[in-house]
């Protein structure tokens, strides 16, 4: 598998010329996905760390190449302008007003992504790439503080997204009822979705006004992320000699991981839910965000306990092919994420890269025997199914786009 993983990023990987030098990354998918997305960048960086931690690092300068004075990076970067079109998702997430025009077409969205990018540096600094981390700290320095001033309007540690399409999940149940659609209904779903990008656009992406609505949201996920890579950066930085940013990377990840325990923290359910708009309503739906503070090395034991019974419980998390986005129990799973015909992502297919976070989770709390479970598990789905971007999570059958970058992480949960 190892070599199947290296060729399919070798098969996807494009090099383009800019400045006066030569940017190499991996697309997610050549025919479905062929931008450069921040998230999937990072975790092929982190699979390149394996075999070629070089091709890795190369990876990662490619994002960092068009991060925003500010530290901003965005979730998507648009290195071949033919390949924008005029009627999609590319110009709605644009910050040019204007980039529907004729030699206006965007570089970038004005979204992010969950914050990865720490990890995929240490990943790749621990297999080798030493003299990568002097180049590498400064861009997330930057990026991490842009994070917590920028996307923190209510000061309580937890960043908020401005869209559920920034957490990752694009059209995950968990927000059905914030956006107000039903579980089974595919049009509002879409269109009620798009609305809130629509708002941001016209708003011109100024997160003052964005956050004066009640679009924004706290997700697990992306918070559970964010701690475990500020966690992260704090090593990191030690390791520079850089004592200020670690201090403030480990307090900022105190604080966030405090904050999601008191107001995330659902302890009749068991499980976490995200925040919706200034009043912190909770979401409801029971999906895979609601595990993922798992990643979290120190959630204290008797949280992990309860999460780690829903995640194992085959009636929920744990099935034949875990693990499924939403739990087997919820009105809104979908086997292979259609309704009425319209392909809705996240859904409940399991995917590659959340088992290699809830993976992470399981070894740090102990829990190796079913860690070993669910590697073999997704090492077997990527054996009969391909490197697919989503499993059915009871058949086992491949239900999204092909030949997709992430689901090489089946390799790096192998290697564990």
């Amino acid at each position: 598998m190892r070599e199947a993983a290296r060729a399919l990023l070798q098969t996807n990987t494009e090099s383009v010329e800019l400045d006066g030098k030569v940017w190499r990354y991996s697309v997610p998918s050549r025919r479905s996905y062929p931008h450069q997305w921040l998230w999937d960048s990072c975790f092929h960086a982190i699979v390149w760390s394996l075999f070629d931690p070089v091709r890795g690092c190369d990876e990662l300068r490619s994002l960092f190449r068009w991060q925003w004075p500010n530290g901003f990076v965005p979730h998507v970067v648009f290195w071949h302008p033919e390949r924008v079109y005029l009627r999609s998702w590319h110009h709605l997430e644009s910050p040019d007003v204007w980039s529907f025009l004729p030699r206006r077409k965007p570089h970038t969205t004005a979204l992010t992504q969950p914050p990865v990018l720490a990890t995929a540096v240490e990943r790749l600094v621990q297999a080798g790439a030493e003299d990568f981390l002097a180049e590498a700290l400064p861009v997330l320095d930057r990026y991490y503080h842009y994070l917590a001033s920028e996307r923190d309007p209510d000061g309580d540690g937890l960043i908020s997204t401005i869209v559920q399409f920034e957490t990752g999940l694009d059209f995950s149940s968990a927000y059905d009822k914030a956006i107000g659609a039903g579980p089974r209904s595919a049009f509002k779903i879409v269109a009620n979705s798009r609305r809130v990008e629509i708002k941001n656009k016209l708003a011109g992406y100024d997160l003052k006004r964005i956050f004066a609505r009640e679009d924004h949201a706290e997700d697990v996920l992306v918070n559970s992320i964010w701690i475990d890579n500020l966690e992260a950066l704090a090593r990191l930085a030690r390791r520079a000699g850089q004592a200020e940013l670690a201090t403030w990377a480990e307090a900022k990840a105190a604080q966030a991981l405090q904050s999601l325990l008191e107001r995330s923290w659902d302890p009749k359910r068991g499980l976490f839910f995200g925040l919706v708009g200034s009043a912190e309503t909770r979401t409801e739906a029971k999906t895979i965000q609601c595990l993922l503070p798992l990643l979290i090395e120190q959630l204290p034991a008797d949280v992990a306990e309860r999460l780690l019974g829903h995640l194992t419980d085959p009636h929920e998390f744990w099935s034949p092919y875990p693990v499924p986005s939403v739990a087997l129990d919820e009105p809104s799973y979908t086997d292979n994420s259609h309704i009425h015909g319209i392909r809705l992502i996240w859904r409940g297919p399991c995917s590659m890269n959340t088992n290699w976070f809830l993976h992470q989770g399981l070894l740090r709390h102990g829990e190796a025997r079913y860690a070993s479970q669910l590697a073999e598990r997704s090492h077997e789905l990527v054996e009969s199914g391909g490197f697919n971007e989503f499993f059915d999570a009871r058949s086992g059958r491949p239900v999204g786009a092909k030949q997709f970058g992430w689901a090489t992480l089946a390799e790096d949960m192998d290697s564990a």
